[in-house]
Parts: structure tokens; sequence; C-alpha cells
């Protein structure tokens, strides 16, 4: 396996964990429905925002190589789509206002870094990929 092959599994691995990340609170919490829901509207995009971007990286990453697109076109929105994601879940982080909730929760505290976490290696993995496909 070369750099292009295991750069190109781990980025769709993290992706999918991010997701995963991101859903846990809403798998988790009860009783607080108002809460929640502003809690992943926050921010220019919320939550499911950013889960629908590290979605789509997901599949530019396990698609480039299909043959369907130009791959240096398609490495090109994969780089964009990778630097984007964890820039919104910053901006998402920064635009949740604590509540009622993080009291009964308090590991919620944390969510939102460790969703910043999860991200921050895709922008890394990406352009792993690029310099090995186009260079």
């Amino acid at each position: 396996m070369n750099v292009r092959d295991r750069s190109r599994q781990a980025g769709v691995a993290i992706s999918v964990l991010s997701v995963l990340i991101l859903l846990a609170p809403y798998a988790v919490v009860s009783g607080f429905g108002t809460q929640i829901a502003g809690y992943y509207a926050a921010g220019p995009v919320g939550a499911w925002g950013i889960a629908l971007f590290a979605l789509v990286t997901a599949v530019v990453f396990a698609s480039v190589e299909r043959g369907n697109v130009d791959p240096g076109t398609l490495t090109g929105v994969l780089v964009v789509l990778a630097v984007a994601t964890p820039l919104l879940a910053v901006l998402w982080y920064f635009s949740i206002e604590p509540t009622t909730m993080f009291a009964e929760y308090g590991w919620l505290e944390y969510h939102a870094p460790a969703v910043i976490a999860t991200t921050l290696p895709l922008p890394a993995l990406a352009g792993m990929y690029a310099r090995d496909l186009l260079g």
C-alpha cells in the first residue's frame, strides 16, 4: 500500500468517525428537545452542515480514483472540502451557547472540541493524497 491508498482510507474513516461523534448527543441526550436543537443549529451552518461536509468529504475521498471525473479536479475539490470541514467545526464551537443541558450532561463541554479534533487531520490527509496523486 502506498501513501495515496492509506491517506484515502484514513480520510474516509476519519470523516465517518467525525459524523458519528457529531451524532452522539442526539442519541444520548433526552429531555432537552429545544436546547439540543439550538446546540445543533449554532453557527453559520450548524452541526448538520459539518456532518454534510464530512460525509461529502468521505464520498470524494472514496471516489476520486473511480474514473468518472478528472482525478486532478476532484482532488482539488477534496482539498477544499477537507479544509472547510474543520473550519466550520471551529466556527460551530465558538457559536454554541451554554444552556442548562450542559449542567446535566457535563461531557457536552468536550463534545465540540472532540469534533474539531477528529476533523483536524482531514486537511493533512487530503494534502498528502493530492501531493502523491499530482506530484
